[in-house]
């Protein structure tokens, strides 16, 4: 391990994969305290900053693309959300939204929150979801344990929501994060960094439908403007400096998210369904070999063979790798499809990770509009009544790495 002797008021910042062991002094972290002899493991996906309250002194085990560097400013940002922290705790907030634009640091002082209040955390950022469920709204109940980030809570509950752009389906995700606050009764609500043009309206709808106490605003003195007057205090704080943030490209969000869907599905077992409801299908009828879906637009006829109506064609397996929803009375469990059989109201799923499900109390499948390809990369369309949805194909969203 390396050795770095840090002086009172700076900071260091790590870039795991790295485990952390603070041999003297103490350092704040992300919103609590670490103490001599305390040891911590920085996940590889984000970075984290440790101040030290004192001269101090930690080692770092460095794993691969590991890294740190010692870092002169962003104490006073410490300092900056150590008293928003102390305001919320005098006010009494315990319903608090954060907002801010992307990469402004909303999952980090979430995070922060999260660990000073004791609140139930709702992730309400369905492309970048940091607890670890693309296309959903999680939500982690309240615990003793302190984290770095909200990677390392494990979600209690998930809400599907079918898509990972949330300015395509605003008002599937403003119905999940309202039903994950309910649950939560008092949380943080970490939120996307859709704040531009029609994204200030949808943030004013998902606020106004989640009634918090606070809403916290991460610089963006307009965006804060914009958002008074929904009878909620509205508070600025100071959003992370460039040079502490991990900055991501479009093609690393979906190079995050291609990783999470390889954890999550490649070794999970399928699921068989039968007799439960299908949503977000086109109305449809079943004849002897074929069944035919009646879109707005378009008429679709599923057969193996090419049938002589004039309608499209759609060959058995069309809803194979679509992201799905598994209903119960204990909310949704995020799933690949492997097969729907109309015919035999049946449908074969891949839950993620290694579930268990149990079948009695499956309420409803939900179809999503993203399809996950075998190499797990992303296929997308927009939100519509499934076959339909399928003429709104784009070429493959590939990352560059897994």
């Amino acid at each position: 391990m390396e050795c770095v002797e840090v002086a009172r008021g700076r900071g260091v910042w790590v870039s795991g994969p790295a485990k952390v062991v603070i041999e003297r002094g103490s350092f704040m972290a992300t919103g609590f305290m670490l103490k001599n002899g305390a040891e911590i493991i920085v996940r590889g996906e984000r970075g984290s900053s440790l101040y030290a309250l004192e001269d101090s002194r930690l080692c770092l085990g460095l794993g691969a693309n590991g890294s740190y560097r010692l870092v002169e400013k962003g104490y006073e940002l410490v300092e900056a959300w150590q008293r928003l922290v102390k305001g919320l705790e005098e006010t009494g907030s315990r319903r608090i939204v954060v907002v801010g634009a992307p990469e402004s640091g909303k999952s980090t002082l979430s995070t922060w929150l999260r660990n000073a209040l004791r609140l139930c955390v709702v992730e309400a950022d369905i492309g970048q979801n940091e607890l670890g469920t693309p296309g959903m709204v999680s939500l982690a109940l309240p615990g003793s344990e302190q984290v770095l980030s909200l990677q390392d809570l494990v979600p209690s509950k998930g809400f599907f929501v079918g898509h990972v752009s949330a300015e395509k389906v605003m008002d599937l995700v403003i119905a999940a994060a309202t039903r994950a606050a309910r649950e939560c009764k008092e949380y943080v609500m970490d939120t996307d960094g859709f704040v531009a043009h029609r994204g200030v309206v949808y943030k004013r709808a998902l606020i106004e439908a989640v009634e918090p106490d606070t809403v916290i605003v991460l610089g963006q003195e307009r965006l804060a403007r914009e958002l008074s007057g929904l009878g909620v205090d509205v508070v600025r704080a100071p959003s992370v400096p460039p040079e502490l943030v991990r900055l991501r490209s479009r093609g690393d969000r979906r190079a995050y998210r291609q990783r999470l869907y390889a954890s999550l599905f490649s070794a999970s077992k399928p699921v068989v369904l039968r007799g439960v409801p299908v949503a977000h299908l086109c109305p449809y009828s079943i004849g002897s070999e074929e069944v035919i879906y009646t879109c707005t637009n378009t008429v679709f006829i599923e057969s193996r063979r090419r049938p002589d109506a004039p309608a499209r064609w759609l060959r058995p397996g069309w809803a194979r790798g679509l992201l799905a929803g598994i209903r119960s009375d204990n909310g949704d469990i995020l799933a690949v499809v492997e097969d729907l059989d109309l015919h035999s109201e049946k449908i074969v799923l891949r839950p993620a990770g290694n579930t268990g499900i149990s079948t009695d109390n499956v309420r409803l499948v939900l179809l999503g509009w993203i399809r996950i390809r075998d190499d797990y990369s992303e296929e997308h369309y927009q939100p519509a009544p499934l076959p339909e949805a399928l003429e709104t194909r784009r070429r493959p969203l590939r990352a560059k790495r897994i």
